[in-house]
């Protein structure tokens, strides 16, 4: 008992330090690339490249689960996320060099993540747990730091940017030793595999996957310029932490709550909700009716991110082989977060640059609205195991 007490213990501060670093990153990389002299376009770029390592990362990192076992690659990847992240110190103001460093650092902090939801999973399934209660730690984390950082930026400038970010980065590094590492997937070697590619052809995989790139795609401009626009409304970088601080503390309340809501109403309910919600969320954004209704809809990010996550784990999980959810999770995590989130960074630089940030919410919203009239296709094809958790 003492063990798997410790093996939980260990996931949930993985989680947290891990998304401590996200809520410092997310928020405040924008504004601190403004400070490094880079332009609206470059922005977008910069943040784009972020999104697109995951694109690749996970996919060569579950790959890899064939020849390596979880507990090297999982410390690995972060070790190489930190060391590569503090090359930032000597990229700054030259986008080139910053362009090549976010690659890099980026490439190898989007590998783990995927490992250790397919674990966390995993472990919490062997232990009669709940994912959503195990990773809402990471929620508090990312509270934690959108506003710490936030304070800590208004107090004493641009300069804390990095150096707390790479105290983070080993932190995840050192806490991946901890790991309940034994409950992932070993390498394949005495038991062979069955094959990946007939469960790529599966309709509802593939709709999922458009409908979750576009989802998640609406999401590059509130990543890339949510801050900005914000300050550009007449509020500081305390109010810019505090509005994503309260985004995430309602993604912690769903966590929660959200296997029994799975179980209860089914994943596809669920990925209605979001989608209809998240095109809701940037609509009043792009609109901004005034202040107080740019908080009561920083609380829908409980639908557009942590509803459409917690229902994509268990909807991916539950449609893949124990030897294929690695590599299921990361074709997930690369196409929705990775090339989705790349696409909508890209094309939030353009459409900030040519529309304003009205017209680049605007068209978010559009986004996510395409996404819930193309879940009436997964409706058509899904097979009947909505409500398993």
């Amino acid at each position: 008992m003492l063990g798997v007490r410790r093996e939980g213990n260990a996931l949930v501060a993985f989680y947290f330090v891990y998304f401590c670093a996200m809520g410092a990153f997310l928020p405040y990389w924008g504004p601190w690339l403004q400070s490094q002299d880079q332009s609206a376009f470059a922005i977008g770029l910069l943040t784009a490249a972020v999104q697109f390592s995951k694109v690749i990362a996970p996919n060569v990192w579950g790959w890899l689960l064939h020849w390596q076992p979880a507990r090297r690659l999982i410390p690995w990847g972060t070790y190489l996320a930190a060391l590569s992240f503090g090359l930032l110190f000597f990229a700054q103001q030259d986008f080139w060099k910053l362009l090549l460093v976010t690659l890099g650092f980026s490439f190898f902090w989007a590998a783990t993540l995927p490992l250790v939801d397919a674990l966390s999973l995993a472990w919490a399934q062997q232990q009669g747990k709940q994912y959503g209660r195990i990773r809402l730690w990471g929620s508090l984390g990312f509270i934690a730091l959108a506003m710490g950082m936030g304070v800590l930026l208004g107090g004493f400038g641009d300069q804390v940017f990095l150096p707390l970010l790479l105290l983070f980065f080993f932190g995840t590094a050192w806490l991946s030793h901890y790991l309940p590492l034994t409950a992932s997937p070993s390498p394949p070697q005495a038991v062979p595999r069955p094959s990946f590619l007939p469960y790529l052809r599966q309709p509802e995989l593939l709709l999922f996957l458009l409908a979750g790139v576009l989802e998640q795609g609406s999401h590059g401009v509130y990543y890339a310029f949510y801050s900005i626009y914000v300050e550009a409304h007449g509020f500081g970088s305390g109010v810019v932490g505090i509005l994503w601080a309260l985004a995430v503390l309602a993604e912690v309340i769903f966590f929660w709550f959200g296997d029994q809501w799975i179980q209860r109403w089914g994943t596809m309910r669920l990925f209605g909700i979001a989608f209809f919600l998240t095109s809701v969320r940037w609509a009043v954004i792009a609109w901004w009716p005034g202040f107080f209704w740019i908080i009561v809809v920083q609380i829908l990010h409980a639908a557009s991110y942590a509803a459409f996550h917690l229902a994509a784990v268990h909807w991916v999980f539950g449609r893949f082989p124990e030897a294929l959810r690695s590599r299921g999770m990361a074709l997930y995590a690369s196409l929705v977060y990775g090339l989705g989130g790349g696409l909508g960074a890209l094309g939030a630089g353009y459409a900030w640059s040519h529309w304003g940030g009205q017209g680049a919410f605007g068209a978010a919203a559009a986004m996510a609205l395409v996404a819930f009239v193309l879940l009436s296709g997964m409706k058509h094809y899904s097979r009947p195991l909505e409500k398993t958790a």
